[in-house]
């Protein structure tokens, strides 16, 4: 028993071998028939039938059939004319342009043209006077004939101080400490380093110690909290210094003194442990 595939394989073959003479003696036509005429694929009649080119009846969902006289009137409607050139340029300058295709021109149009330059603005902020810390690092360079003096290089001072050159950068910005450049280094005069330095010790409160405690050294020396040192101190009267650190520090003398005081008026005060 033959499958569908085969009966329309041989089914095609078969209509092949007709000539087309014997086609057009037909009244109707079928697709197989009219791809023969035409010298075309099933599918390429079938696509004229979807675009309304070829007029055809559907009589079941397997059966299609042409009338010969609608495939005479397709050949004959369809004739082809020869256009020129110029008619087609034509053509194309009459007909308007579809939105989408005109906004596709104008954009194209506009991205060739020149854009005109657009002013330079000027800078939000002028460069600051060497003498503020947020000033250009170009201020403080200066030529090696001014410098006289003893110099560090970066790598020395950073040894020297253990400082990282990013720390080192904020200080010099602070202090407005000049900078020349020496075979490929940047030095930096030794006094105004050390001084510096001095000066930046002092503001963090590191030599404090002589005449302050820290709230660290009281809780140490004493044993007692962060809360009970600062409440004695306010008790007391101790004289009390906040650095810029945010440390608090307590005036040795002042403490020194209302300890005493307090250890001799009761017994349960805490003495320090030497």
């Amino acid at each position: 028993m033959q499958t569908a595939t085969a009966v329309r394989q041989t089914t095609a073959r078969a209509t092949k071998r007709v000539s087309e003479k014997e086609i057009l003696r037909h009244e109707f036509l079928t697709i197989a028939e009219v791809a023969i005429l035409l010298r075309v694929s099933e599918r390429t009649v079938y696509n004229l039938i979807y675009q309304g080119t070829l007029r055809a009846t559907k009589v079941t969902s397997r059966v299609t059939i042409i009338h010969k006289d609608d495939f005479c009137n397709m050949i004959k409607i369809n004739e082809y004319n020869r256009t020129t050139e110029n008619s087609r340029q034509q053509g194309k300058e009459d007909k308007p342009l579809s939105l989408p295709v005109a906004k596709t021109v104008k954009k194209a149009a506009a991205q060739e043209a020149p854009k005109p330059r657009r002013p330079r603005s000027k800078p939000k902020s002028e460069l600051k006077p060497s003498t503020d810390y947020k000033q250009s690092v170009k201020d403080t360079f200066i030529d090696s004939t001014e410098l006289t003096e003893p110099v560090y290089t970066m790598e020395e001072i950073c040894k020297k101080y253990s400082y990282t050159y990013g720390r080192f950068y904020n200080l010099r910005m602070r202090y407005s400490i000049p900078c020349v450049k020496m075979d490929g280094h940047k030095c930096f005069p030794r006094k105004a380093v050390d001084e510096a330095m001095a000066s930046e010790v002092e503001r963090l409160g590191k030599d404090l110690s002589e005449d302050w405690y820290s709230c660290f050294d009281l809780m140490k020396k004493y044993g007692i909290g962060k809360t009970q040192v600062r409440r004695f101190a306010m008790t007391h009267g101790v004289r009390m210094k906040k650095m810029y650190n945010r440390r608090m520090y307590y005036l040795k003398a002042d403490w020194d003194e209302a300890r005493k005081k307090a250890e001799d008026g009761s017994a349960s005060t805490k003495k320090g442990r030497g």
